[in-house]
């Protein structure tokens, strides 16, 4: 029982050195007598769950233990849906070399035999470390038990024949401590070779002033940061626009004047589709939705130009998507008066298509000879 008490007492005093020197050196055996200092470092009682993998995967850090004042005997045990999975009892203290799946419940019962639970923690796998705690990274995050303190630290491992030397090698500065995320950076990077750590820690009272603490460590060698993932690739172009008059029906000008002139025209992306409806006399321009087109003519200098020809009627549609929309003209005030009485005109259809991306495209002129 000795032996286990001073295994016990050397794995204690390994934490506590970890994160009291700057350089510790740790010998399991060469701790004979130390159990009594390891109970007086720790003045109530605690379970620690200690997991992962360092840069000696065959020296195994996988341990449940727990501390108690001297002389008091406890038993700390796994359990597994109320059956017990593993259990230790000893004086002072007790050690298991495993640890708890999550879900799995761990308690120490203090005096062993009394049925009384001093502490109790249902294991859930944290704290852990993002991948961007790695080689030639200052970051220090991960995800912890929510009402936890976290510590940092990083170290490296030296063997040696009967012993192994622990570098110290920096603390971390914890910075955010928010719902279950815990934030903060070293001083300098980490680098390959070295044994990152991460702990949480609660602490709660107990009857006659003792203390139960829960701690949990995860431990890993620093790995190569993950390669950032390629930048998106850039969508495909749209296709050119497109598109064509699909339906354009015979109308006479007293439905003009009453309905309008309705046509249905294809798009081949979203946009909008603008028809203007113009007098064949005069000049027409190329595509539709020119604005302040009205009948007549003006004299640049000496030469004449053309007047330009009367806008009838003008409408648009929008398409949401690839398809086909329905545009309906309604004349204009200068339109009504013009066709309100004409027996026959002979006009003509533009018709161009705006993309959301930009694009336009006309669609070419439409004769059309209206009657009464």
């Amino acid at each position: 029982m000795g032996a286990r008490r001073t295994i016990l007492a050397a794995r204690i005093f390994e934490r506590a050195s970890l994160r009291l020197a700057g350089v510790a050196v740790v010998a399991v055996g060469v701790f004979a007598g130390t159990a009594s200092s390891a109970a007086a470092w720790n003045h109530g009682y605690s379970i620690s769950i200690v997991e992962g993998v360092t840069t000696l995967p065959e020296d195994s850090i996988l341990s449940t233990s727990a501390s108690a004042p001297e002389h008091v005997t406890v038993t700390l045990r796994i359990l597994r849906g109320g059956a017990v999975v593993a259990q230790d009892t000893d004086e002072g203290g007790a050690w298991l070399s495993q640890v708890p799946q999550v879900g799995e419940a761990v308690t120490l019962e203090a005096p062993t035999g009394s049925g009384q639970v001093v502490g109790s923690v249902v294991y859930d796998g944290l704290p852990s470390m993002e991948a961007g705690v790695c080689a030639g990274s200052t970051n220090f995050s991960g995800q912890r038990t929510p009402g936890t303190e976290v510590e940092g630290s990083f170290f490296t491992l030296v063997p040696h024949s009967s012993y192994v030397a622990t570098r110290h090698g920096g603390v971390a500065q914890i910075t955010s401590l928010v719902g279950s995320a815990f934030g903060g950076n070293f001083l300098e990077p980490l680098a390959l070779g070295e044994t990152v750590s991460a702990v949480e820690r609660r602490q709660e009272p107990l009857a006659g002033g003792a203390t139960f603490t829960y701690q949990s460590e995860t431990q890993r060698a620093v790995g190569a940061c993950p390669v950032p993932p390629p930048p998106p690739s850039p969508p495909p172009p749209s296709p050119a626009l497109s598109g064509s008059i699909l339906k354009l029906r015979h109308i006479t000008l007293a439905r003009l004047v009453r309905f309008g002139l309705s046509d249905e025209v294809s798009i081949n992306q979203p946009g909008t589709v603008v028809q203007d409806l113009y007098l064949q006399q005069g000049s027409v321009p190329a595509s539709a939705s020119s604005v302040g087109h009205v009948h007549g003519g003006h004299r640049h200098g000496r030469r004449r130009h053309k007047p330009k020809a009367l806008l009838l009627a003008r409408g648009s549609a929008s398409a949401a998507s690839p398809g086909t929309v329905r545009v309906t003209l309604d004349l204009t005030p200068q339109g009504r008066r013009r066709v309100r009485h004409a027996h026959s005109i002979k006009a003509v259809l533009v018709t161009t298509l705006h993309a959301g991306s930009g694009a336009k495209l006309s669609l070419g002129r439409r004769a059309i000879a209206l009657h009464r």
